[in-house]
């Protein structure tokens, strides 16, 4: 009995620091404006689940929602991402990814890097849209499996460079997350994402350069298995600025492996920070050697928006 209560003190210890430091991390976030979707990406498994999968593992796409699900990765991953985002005002983006995972079946530390870069479009007077923004988003993530219960902690460091006419704006942020699977069929996990957005400006910029600054943000994410063939997932996520009435988004997914190496997906998200809400489809197949997702989003709330994600990845 001595044994057994010795072994939980640390890992009770452990937990207490985690959430201090999740805390502190949080009240040193910066008061900062936020450009809505923009800088945020996750790719086509995620995006088809409404956003969701803070508490699951994916493996080309854990080091955007949660670092600490990176050292459950069995292993090597390179992926190829692309997406597109369209609103009927004529705005939009369009960005690709390449990102590369370092997992292992009997490792207990695992990593993550990612480049994302992007063009943001604006309608111009003569008709046709025109680029008004370059970005690039780099961010590279470390992940440790703990010997308590397979728990798991890790972190990202992001550094997003916003480049339009009359200014730049370069930012270095900060994710933790942590990961907590309770059986096999469960997991909870808990994440603090762009929690110090530092940002430099550079000559005279305007409302657009201004409104790339990220925006601190807390999520929890809950991921479950009823059925070999159906996965479950729900995140809560709340935006720590830019939120005067303190309102959380909600994302939900279900996805249905009906045979080992085809998945379906469908999801929505209501974003009620934007008065917005998605629904959201998408398809992955997993080959012995290359694997591909591809995932649609609509907004239907106010009708004015749609995005497409796709990817090629494979294990190495």
């Amino acid at each position: 009995m001595r044994n057994t209560i010795t072994r939980m003190v640390p890992a009770r210890l452990l937990l207490n620091c985690i959430a201090m430091s999740l805390a502190g991390a949080l009240m040193w976030a910066s008061p900062v404006l936020g450009m809505d979707e923009s800088p945020y990406r996750v790719g086509p498994a995620s995006a088809a689940l409404g956003g969701s999968g803070r508490g699951a593992v994916i493996p080309t796409e854990s080091g955007w929602l949660n670092p600490a699900a990176l050292a459950h990765i069995s292993s090597y991953h390179f992926a190829l991402s692309h997406q597109q985002s369209n609103r009927e005002s004529g705005e939009g983006y369009r960005d690709y990814a390449v990102l590369l995972a370092d997992g292992g079946q009997d490792r207990m530390a695992a990593g993550h890097f990612s480049y994302i870069q992007r063009s943001v479009f604006r309608p111009n007077p003569s008709g046709g849209k025109s680029i008004s923004a370059e970005q690039r988003d780099f961010q590279g993530s470390l992940a440790i499996r703990l010997p308590w219960k397979n728990i798991s902690i890790g972190g990202t460091f992001r550094r997003l460079i916003h480049e339009q006419a009359g200014a730049d704006l370069s930012q270095n942020t900060f994710a933790l997350g942590v990961m907590l699977p309770i059986t096999g069929e469960i997991g909870i996990g808990l994440t603090g994402h762009d929690l110090l957005a530092s940002g430099e400006k550079i000559g005279t910029a305007p409302e657009e350069a201004l409104d790339a600054r990220l925006i601190p943000r807390i999520g929890v994410g809950f991921h479950a298995i009823p059925f070999s063939i159906l996965h479950v997932r729900v995140d809560l996520v709340r935006p720590l600025e830019k939120n005067p009435g303190g309102r959380q988004n909600a994302h939900i997914g279900l996805e249905s492996w009906f045979r080992d190496d085809f998945a379906f997906r469908v999801g929505g998200a209501w974003l009620e920070t934007r008065d917005e809400m998605w629904l959201t489809t998408g398809l992955g197949f997993k080959g012995p050697r290359l694997s591909l997702g591809y995932s649609f989003e609509k907004e239907v709330r106010t009708a004015n928006g749609v995005r497409h994600t796709f990817d090629l990845w494979l294990p190495l």
